[in-house]
């Protein structure tokens, strides 16, 4: 399988996984009905927010580790003005539960009593944990008087490379130059077949379409920034699977796969150029010694199409 999630990535999935159990602990036994959870969650979807802030006191005061509750409870409190109630609140389900919502949230209740520091230190402090969306802080009207500020653009910045981490590391964009809508064509410049190569998935994943007239394929390319080498998931329609290992060698991605065919092993390699023209030369390999000698497969140009 194609290997597109890092340690760190996992590491903060199940962070995640584990604030949000925390946050939505409900404990066995409770004497908070069915009608009352209905009754706060219906005043808040509604926003009446005095009403909603008094179910979700009762709540939160029956269940004392329902963060959930409670931070609806800040939420109401907040949008009635009680910012400096609303912070305190906020400040318990962090100490409980770190997690980015309650964050970013804290940081309102900071930006609206004109604690700006402690709003950018709050909003920096979630860089770790994947940031918040950068649409999210330009949108959200507590920071309206940040937008102009250089630190502001500074955390937009690093929050759009937190959620997309791709971003941040070269790597990922050296095999850039394969992204397109492609006519392929053979030696003799005929066009034998097509492809889409798209860049997916917050820009970490390069998704190649190819076809032709009686054959289809599709693989995944990514760099794997912990063995430091380029990988591709190649499938086709009859069923075949092969899983190439590449890097970048003088400016051409050169990848590698070991297959069996026919009861033989054989290495199959692949080389992509870019040309000066901007077109890409894709030249096919296979190898029956161990690498040894090497003879064509065969010999692509992708050419773009013309709109």
């Amino acid at each position: 399988m194609l290997k597109i999630i890092s340690k760190t990535a996992i590491s903060l999935i199940i962070l995640s996984f584990l604030s949000f159990a925390t946050f939505a602990q409900t404990p066995k036994n409770s004497a908070v009905t069915n009608a009352m959870r209905q009754e706060a969650n219906k005043h808040y979807q509604n926003k009446s927010w005095e009403k909603s802030a008094k179910a979700y006191e009762q709540i939160s005061k029956l269940e004392t580790k329902n963060f959930a509750a409670k931070y609806r409870y800040a939420m109401s409190v907040m949008n009635l003005g009680k910012n400096q109630e609303a912070e305190i609140i906020f400040q318990e389900i962090l100490k409980a539960s770190p997690n980015n919502p309650t964050a970013l949230a804290l940081a309102r209740a900071y930006a609206r009593q004109g604690k700006k520091e402690n709003a950018y230190k709050m909003l920096e402090g979630t860089l770790k944990f994947g940031g918040i969306a950068p649409k999210t802080l330009e949108t959200t009207q507590d920071f309206a008087s940040f937008k102009n500020e250089k630190r502001f653009k500074e955390l937009l910045k690093n929050s759009d490379l937190a959620q997309n981490p791709c971003k941040a590391s070269p790597e990922y964009r050296q095999f850039d130059f394969w992204i397109g809508e492609w006519d392929v064509k053979n030696p003799q410049g005929l066009v034998v077949g097509s492809s889409n190569i798209q860049l997916i998935l917050s820009e970490c994943i390069i998704f190649e379409n190819y076809k032709t007239p009686n054959y289809a394929g599709k693989s995944f390319n990514i760099y794997d920034k912990e063995d430091k080498k380029w990988h591709q998931t190649w499938v086709d329609k009859n069923g075949v699977l092969t899983e190439f290992v590449g890097e970048l060698k003088d400016g051409k991605m050169v990848y590698v796969a070991d297959e069996m065919r026919s009861g033989k092993r054989i290495l199959v390699k692949m080389t992509f150029t870019k040309l000066k023209n901007g077109d890409v030369n894709q030249f096919g390999e296979f190898s029956a010694d161990g690498g040894k000698t090497w003879a064509t497969r065969y010999n692509l140009t992708y050419t773009k199409k013309k709109k």
